[in-house]
């Protein structure tokens, strides 16, 4: 939920997700698929507060969490409701961002979420006093850094990085992706960071998304060192 990347390639459009979080927190439930009224999800589970950073439904929506908005905030003591129960809202919903827009904010964390919903590929962002929603180019590639964990030069570095390796036009896979978050060694704003056992890249997610067709999710649990693809 700290760094998110979407890629589209041909017919395919794959989206990735590193969750960095307190190795202290409960384990995440692997992915699953349930079905909520007339939605079907694929989606991991927050054992913590019950709903989940990232999902995939049976018609093609995406919805992918990002911990702060534009800018870090500073954290207040209690908020009225968890982020991950947002995205387990929207994922539910038949129009996630008419939901997203519909839907009041106050008193909730500021958050990003990038959403591919029929087709067209969006950023919405809740930074703790307004919503911004913003249609993106479905044909580019992009990259999201947490702005909570990750300051403007961080965020800039590893945007770059990225950029280069797309311009390299390896084949997109779980493991070349992997391959390139491992690249940039950096315990404090690599992609796979580990911030003093405090806050560390728990597990990594890629969503490959076959239009019209299908969604396969592998996850990574990188604490109990599991795999699980569905």
């Amino acid at each position: 939920m700290c760094t998110v990347v979407f890629i589209p390639k041909g017919d395919k459009y794959f989206f990735a997700s590193l969750r960095d979080e307190s190795p202290l927190r409960p384990q995440a439930a692997v992915p699953t698929i349930y079905k909520v009224g007339d939605a079907v999800i694929l989606s991991p589970i927050d054992t913590l507060a019950g709903g989940t950073w990232l999902g995939v439904t049976a018609s093609g929506c995406v919805v992918i969490l990002l911990n702060g908005g534009f800018e870090k905030h500073e954290r207040k003591t209690n908020y009225r409701k968890s982020r991950g129960l947002i995205v387990a809202e929207l994922l539910a919903s038949s129009s996630p961002v008419v939901h997203w827009n519909l839907v009041d904010m106050h008193g909730v964390e500021p958050y990003t979420l990038v959403v591919w919903d029929e087709g067209k590929l969006f950023q919405l962002v809740w930074d703790g006093e307004h919503k911004q929603e913003l249609m993106l180019k479905a044909n580019l590639p992009y990259i999201w850094s947490s702005a909570t964990l990750y300051d403007s030069q961080a965020r800039s570095y590893r945007s770059e990085l990225f950029q280069r390796w797309i311009k390299m036009n390896k084949p997109v896979s779980c493991l070349s992706l992997f391959n390139f978050f491992k690249s940039f060694t950096d315990s404090e704003n690599g992609f796979l960071m580990n911030r003093k056992e405090q806050t560390k890249t728990l597990s990594y997610t890629f969503i490959e998304l076959q239009s019209g067709d299908s969604a396969t999710m592998q996850y990574h649990d990188f604490l109990s060192d599991t795999y699980h693809d569905k």
